[in-house]
């Protein structure tokens, strides 16, 4: 998965290469400066050399969810630029640290800085988004969507939002029993794109790239 940029369900292979039994450690020293992308191709190369790793690519359609831009245009707020100094980079912390909540329960996220945040109570989900693309909102919508998706808005600028939705009838892990919906006093996510954000998201198929492994040794050369 790392060395290809893929999920799980894009990679096919024998028992052996897709099981669970046959674990390595891997220590390899990544040079300084390389990018994410530099260090897969680094990953594939260690695969190739040591496990003579062979593979081919084939299509596949997959279902998707589709983000498109609503009769009416988007109701999107450009972002709102920083103002003053940069803030201190932030320190480390051991777990991810929820923003204080405004008057109406939304993450106060800062002002000019690339970030979204949700918090999820009582079936309803409240996403604040700064300095961020469709792309990002499709992010934060992960877990309740329980699948791929992909911006197909066209918008390509940066912009501050919020979305307030129920998770009542979800695909995702997130999602409630569709019984609930009548107790939830939020719309629901369509519905909530739609009428907040000026969007629409709608089920569809596409053909992505699937690597299939045709052979790969069950122990690497030595050192």
């Amino acid at each position: 998965m790392d060395a290809f940029k893929v999920p799980l369900d894009q990679l096919s292979g024998n028992d052996w290469v897709m099981g669970q039994d046959a674990k390595f450690d891997i220590a390899a020293v990544v040079p300084a400066g390389a990018t994410k992308d530099q260090a897969s191709e680094m990953l594939l190369n260690l695969l190739t050399e040591r496990f003579h790793l062979k593979y081919h690519r084939e299509k596949k359609e997959f279902d998707m969810w589709t983000l498109t831009v609503a009769k009416g245009g988007p109701k999107l707020k450009d972002a709102e630029a920083l103002r003053g100094p940069p803030p201190e980079p932030p320190q480390p912390a051991p777990a991810a640290q929820i923003a204080p909540l405004d008057r109406d329960g939304f993450p106060q996220l800062p002002v000019g800085l690339s970030s979204c945040q949700a918090v999820t109570r009582s079936g309803v989900t409240r996403l604040a988004c700064r300095m961020s693309a469709p792309q990002n909102l499709l992010n934060g919508l992960q877990l309740s969507l329980g699948g791929r998706a992909i911006d197909k808005t066209g918008l390509t600028g940066k912009y501050d939002f919020t979305l307030e939705f129920a998770q009542a009838g979800l695909p995702g892990p997130r999602g409630n029993s569709a019984a609930d919906s009548a107790s939830i006093p939020a719309a629901d996510l369509f519905t909530a794109l739609e009428k907040q954000l000026g969007l629409k998201l709608e089920k569809s198929k596409a053909p992505l790239d699937v690597i299939v492994i045709d052979h790969m040794d069950k122990e690497p050369t030595e050192n």
